[in-house]
């Protein structure tokens, strides 16, 4: 009889501090949530419940402790006595539970991180990789080469940008140029104007009809010059990632020069605006996708109102053309890049593609 009692003491003691654990497990993890969730009273109903688990189990141990010490205040004796197999192994499930709740919270986070693209860790890389929001992304996006701009915020470089739709790597048919042009000029519907969240929003955007998609992306920022009935709000954490995005991309081929590239939120252009709004649209109905794949598919769309300067980068950065025939905003880093990459790059003196001449170098008002 004696055994069993102390064994049930043993067990209540590791409940006891498993709710300890999921309590603080609970409270990490709605602390993290805050940045995803903007309900206020949710938010606040789930910390009220979370510490009011605390405080129950607080009082629980009080009282327990009040037991104790009035049972030995009347000579009570207590002994010691060995678990049952059995107790120790209820002991040892409970704590590998406690264990995997911790990592499970540790986990959340990280994906928290990797949805809200600010995760730079280890860690939150290992999630992206892992996570079905990547790998459900990763299955219709691609790369699209396009400049980013430095540290500096006044010159770029060339990057291979992950895409959200799906973008098909580059073709070799013997003619660089046209390939260059199939790969960086999108063509058909992505399948976010198709189906999903948000498609009232932008219905009539197209790779195929550019001049109507700039009007229909615009719109959504909310402007005196596209209108407001269209807009898109943004909470306020949804608006600091927006700042993020459109303060880092930038409008190379319209503004500025090979020594100062504009950033979007700086420019006046229809382009400007279309982006503005795209981005907007992504981080609100898509907010899976990281401020890279959001940025990338603002890109791919660059090739589409922009393609005589897309389609040179592109041949740059593929050794089909040198760095020297850019001119555009932010280029002269794209030049130091590949001087200081050097020759092993496979960069070319002469041009192995056929001038562009022919191709217009903006689609779309300004």
């Amino acid at each position: 009889m004696m055994e069993n009692k102390n064994s049930g003491n043993a067990v209540e003691k590791a409940i006891f501090a498993l709710i300890v654990i999921v309590g603080i497990g609970m409270i990490y993890n709605q602390t993290r949530m805050i940045s995803v969730s903007a309900n206020f009273y949710l938010n606040m109903l789930s910390f009220i419940l979370i510490f009011a688990l605390i405080g129950l189990v607080a009082m629980i141990a009080m009282k327990k402790e009040l037991d104790r010490a009035g049972r030995a205040d009347a000579g009570v004796k207590k002994e010691r006595m060995p678990m049952t197999l059995a107790e120790k192994v209820s002991v040892g499930l409970i704590a590998i539970v406690g264990v995997m709740i911790i990592m499970n919270q540790v986990q959340l986070s990280g994906i928290n991180s990797a949805v809200s693209g600010s995760g730079n860790s280890d860690f939150s890389k290992f999630i992206k990789s892992m996570s079905p929001l990547k790998s459900s992304s990763s299955i219709k996006g691609g790369v699209i080469v396009g400049p980013q701009m430095n540290p500096d915020g006044r010159t770029t470089k060339l990057v291979e940008w992950p895409t959200i739709s799906e973008t098909p790597a580059p073709e070799d048919t013997g003619n660089p140029t046209q390939d260059a042009i199939n790969y960086v000029v999108p063509r058909g519907t992505p399948f976010y104007v198709l189906e999903g969240p948000g498609i009232e929003k932008i219905k009539g955007a197209s790779f195929d009809d550019p001049l109507t998609s700039q009007k229909v992306w615009a719109s959504l920022l909310g402007s005196r010059r596209f209108g407001s009935a269209n807009e898109l709000k943004l909470t306020p954490e949804e608006q600091d990632r927006w700042d993020r995005v459109v303060g880092r991309f930038t409008c190379d081929y319209c503004c500025g020069g090979p020594n100062s590239v504009t950033p979007i939120k700086n420019c006046g252009c229809a382009h400007s605006y279309a982006w503005q709004g795209m981005a907007k649209f992504f981080i609100k109905y898509y907010p899976q996708y990281t401020d890279e794949q959001i940025a990338g598919e603002m890109t791919k769309w660059k090739g589409l109102w922009y393609p005589q300067g897309m389609i040179q980068d592109y041949l740059v950065y593929t050794g089909q053309q040198p760095a020297s025939i850019l001119t555009h905003g932010g280029s002269i880093g794209i030049k130091q890049q590949f001087l200081q990459q050097g020759s092993g790059n496979g960069q070319s003196t002469q041009a192995s593609a056929v001038p562009l001449e022919g191709l217009p170098s903006m689609v779309g008002g300004c």
